[in-house]
Formats: structure tokens, sequence, C-alpha cells
């Protein structure tokens, strides 16, 4: 253990060797011409003794084994935060040993490629297929705490509680290729508390994968060519940011001659601000199957901890029982993934965020358009807008263009209903057609390195409706809906949409967004060229007066 302590006299500390005294000048002068013509300096004598073959040159033929051994520090006067009459600081320092060159063991430092531009720094591969980083132990080395505050400061990503639900839906959309043929949004009400569910039954989390999905930053599938998750953060944020409280249930079949495994894994604001933790601190109970119906524990250390661990997850969790924490497997096929949130977020009025009550087949939020009974009559009155002027605070509206294409045999359910999927193209008229291919991939053959953007006017244009933006996909995942990057003076661009997906640009943290960088700059700079364009030469098929310039 290594203790901190304040050391005020350098003179304490003899660090360097000299037989010489400093007095800014060459020890060579004479020291009557330096006190003449210089004002006198303080002169600071250390006295040490150069070890034996210190200025030896090394021998390339001996390799050098580097070793860390802890030594005590020169004692620290009491009232120097020594808190005694002496204390002693412990400090590494580094220690040569030169050995038999047929005996050494040599560490070798793994050689990384670092990347030098902030929006790629983290695609980076582990080394070595494994987490100790090739060949260096980290056993001796610190490791970085996570205060229980980091998990609502990183839920702070997600500033709209609707795009926290995108989130869980990317995660069950994934597992389609495990078999996934359906996710269900819903909510459940126990002992007066309403909870949100979140269930698919895609191919379920090993014991593994359960303290992956509950840890920070990893992702198995930034790599993966057909999934939306790539950060490894989703789930943490979007669950946290919904409610304070998450409990996860997931079974998953045994492969290669491996058993049938279920765990519970519990991720609890509330423990942890209670319990005064300051580290985060994940729960996980795990079973695995040995007979037809019988499940047995499953042990990662010891019986012990195993009953601590379930202990706490029943403490904190709102279910009572071991029985009723095992029995919500029930909902469960043969495999899938069942979340929970709980100890959902309240607004400033003491309400809960997410409303519940307004439509029985929907999970809406409080204000915005909803409350501007204007707006909703618009909605009404115009089908081609609705989804401009819904999206924001309704989830299903959300859920219909959240992805371009639905999987085939694949459903999203949304307390109890399906959710049709909706294809903005089809609420054009006068579309057209154009490709974008970034200048630095104009010889590219790749499909991801270009875009197939498609114009149009709503089909309810001619009411003079203020809709407009391009609504951008990455990887088959809506983005940006209804971007408004043309801000025209008067009534330019009205009623203009766009449909395009991007695949040469990364998304934000969120999803909600897009990362500031040049190919998108370039992107934006296209797309108000695009609409311009557009405008100018159809907008008197929509009742405007006809521009002179088309440009």
């Amino acid at each position: 253990m290594f203790l901190k302590k304040k050391i005020h006299s350098r003179e304490t500390t003899p660090l360097i060797t000299s037989s010489s005294e400093y007095s800014g000048h060459s020890s060579d002068e004479d020291e009557s011409d330096v006190e003449l013509n210089h004002p006198k300096k303080k002169k600071h004598r250390y006295d040490a003794i150069l070890p034996v073959g210190f200025l030896d040159p090394i021998r390339p033929d001996e390799p050098v084994v580097v070793s860390q051994r802890p030594t005590a520090a020169p004692p620290v006067a009491a009232g120097d935060g020594g808190g005694g009459a002496s204390s002693y600081a412990m400090v590494p320092v580094k220690e040569e040993i030169p050995v038999d060159p047929e005996k050494a063991v040599v560490t070798t430092l793994a050689v990384v490629r670092s990347c030098k531009q902030f929006w790629r720094a983290g695609d980076y591969e582990e080394s070595g297929g494994g987490s100790s980083g090739g060949d260096v132990s980290v056993a001796d080395m610190d490791h970085v705490r996570v205060h229980p505050r980091f998990l609502h400061s990183n839920a702070t990503s997600h500033k709209w509680a609707l795009g926290a639900f995108a989130e869980l839906l990317d995660n069950a959309l994934d597992e389609v290729c495990n078999g996934a043929t359906y996710v269900n949004v819903d909510m459940v009400v126990k002992d007066n508390n309403k909870m949100l569910v979140v269930q698919d039954n895609g191919g379920g989390m090993t014991p593994d994968k359960m303290r992956q999905c509950m840890s920070l930053g990893y992702s198995a599938k930034s790599k993966m060519a057909n999934t939306i998750g790539q950060y490894g953060n989703g789930f943490k944020t979007s669950s946290m940011r919904l409610g304070a409280d998450v409990i996860v249930f997931s079974r998953c079949k045994g492969q290669y001659g491996q058993s049938t495994t279920q765990s519970i894994g519990l991720l609890s604001f509330t423990f942890l601000q209670k319990t005064g933790k300051e580290d985060i601190i994940v729960p996980i109970v795990d079973y695995e199957k040995t007979g037809e119906t019988r499940w047995s524990r499953r042990l990662k250390s010891s019986n012990e901890c195993w009953e601590r661990n379930l202990e706490t997850v029943v403490q904190w969790s709102p279910y009572e029982s071991e029985d009723e924490l095992v029995g919500q497997f029930n909902f469960l096929e043969d495999q899938g993934t069942r979340i929970v949130i709980y100890n959902l977020w309240e607004d400033d009025q003491g309400l809960l965020e997410l409303d519940f009550e307004a439509d029985q087949n929907d999970i809406q939020t409080r204000g915005g358009n909803r409350e501007d009974k204007k707006l909703m009559d618009t909605a009404n009155d115009h089908p081609s807008a609705r989804k401009f002027l819904t999206y924001r605070h309704s989830l299903r509206s959300y859920v219909s263009i959240l992805y371009r294409r639905i999987p085939p045999g694949f459903s999203i359910v949304l307390r109890g209903k399906e959710v049709e999927n909706h294809d903005l193209v089809n609420d054009m008229i006068h579309p057209q057609k154009n490709v974008y291919k970034p200048a630095a991939s104009a010889a590219s053959k790749d499909p991801n390195m270009s875009a197939a953007v498609t114009l149009g006017f709503i089909k309810d244009a001619r009411h003079h409706i203020d809709v407009q933006g391009f609504n951008v996909y990455h990887k088959n995942r809506l983005i940006r809906p209804f971007w408004r990057l043309w801000n025209a003076a008067g009534s330019d661009g009205r009623g203009v949409i766009g449909v395009l997906e991007a695949n040469f640009v990364e998304p934000a943290h969120d999803k909600q967004g897009f990362e500031r960088t040049t190919a998108l700059s370039r992107l934006e700079a296209k797309l108000i060229q695009l609409q311009k364009t557009y405008w100018s030469e159809k907008c008197h098929l929509i009742g405007y007066a006809k521009r002179r310039n088309s440009k």
C-alpha cells in the first residue's frame, strides 16, 4: 500500500550524488570571484556515494530484468501529514539486476499501433486474446475505480428519454442472428410501482457475457457488420436514464457440450447510493441446468460469495425471495433475456417522466408537442406530417421509423400491440433520387462508402406545413430524424424531407447524432445543396412561386 505524504524539505531526501558544491557556476571557478560578481546563493550539499560500476557502459549481451520493489522513503516529520512522530511513505523504485542470459525471462511489451484521431481512437482490438495486455502482467498495477455517480453522469448522454429505449431495442434486434423473433416492451405494476419490461427471445447471455454486459465499455459487436451496438455502453446509459435500478434475467442454451445456464444481475444505483459504496458493485448469481427440470447453483468462487450476492439481489430488487426471482424465468422460453427497470424517474412535479395512461398501447413523454392541441389537430388532419409532429413524445411513433427495414419474421411489440414499420419515402410526392459519394472514396466500389438520398415533398405540403429535414440512418438505424440543415428565411425549403443511409459517418455514443468529422461536414454541405436545388426546381408544384435561379 502506498501512502502519500508531503515532504517540504528536499535536504532530507538526498537523491543526486556529487562531491562538489553548487552555486550556479562550474566547480572549476574561483569561489572568491563568484562571490564578488554575483549575490550569494544558498549552497546545497548532497552527500551520496555512486555504486561501483554505475558509470560503466551497459554490456549489450547482458539482458537486464527491471523489477519494482517498495522502498521506504525518509521519515516525514510530524505536522507534515505524517500523523505521528515519524511516518514512512512507500515509493516504487527501479532496481537493475544483471542476470544470466540463459536463465533470464525477458518481459516483452505489446506493440500497439496508436491512433491520433480522437473519433477513431476507441477502435482498437485487444491484444493477446485477453485482458492482460500481451505478456505484461497487471497484477501489481493500480486499477481505476469507477464511482457510482458515474452511472448517472454517463446516462446524461441521453437527453431524450425515448432515445434510451432505442438502445435496448438495438440490443434485441442484434439477437436476430441468434434466433430472436420478437422484442416486447411493456409496463408492469408491482406493489403499486410501475416498472418497465423489455424482453426478447434471442440467444441470451452466458454467465461471462452477463458480466461483460454489466461492465463499462465492453462490446464484442463493434467489428460485426450486421449489428448496431458498438460502444459497449448502451445498456448502462439507457437503463439508468429510464430508472434508478435495473435487474436482468437471461437464459442461454448450452453449446458445444456445455450445459444451459441462467443468470440474474442487478445494477442498482439505489443500492450503491444507500450503502455508501465508492465502487460500482454488481451482484450476479448464476444457475446451471443439471437435469430435465433441475437447476443448481453455478459458483464463480465460493458458496458463501454466491449466498451474499443472492442476499443483496433479494434485498434491493422488487422481488421478495429467491423463488420469486427464479420465477421470472417462466416468462422466457428456452433462451432469451428479460430486463426489468424500476424506480422510474420523475419530473419536477413529482409525476413519472413517462406517461402510461394517455394511450394504453403506447409509452409517451410529458410536455412537448403533445400539449399543443393545434399541432395535434394538424397531425390528425395531415397524416403525412404525423411522424414529424409526434415522434418526439410517442414511443410508438418513434419506433415505427427507427429502422429502415425490419428483419423478416421479427416483430416489435409495444404494450401488447405490434409496431408497424413505416417507410418515410411513402410520405413523399415528386420523389427524386441522388447518390452521394464522399470525395475520399470516389473510386471505391464499397456500397457503404456512398449514400442514396431520396428527396421529396410530403404529401400535405400544399397546406404549407412547416415540415422539413433529412432522416439519416446508419446501419439501418435512424440516427438523426428530420435533421434540419437549411434554415432559410421565409418559406424556402418548406415541405422537403429526405431519407438516406450514411454508413461512412460514425454515430455518437447516444446514437442521436454523428461525430463531428470532416466527412460529416461535407455530407451536411451536400445535403443543403441538394435541398436548395430541389426546392428551386420544384416548389411551383406545391403552389409556391417558381424561383428564377435554380441553384
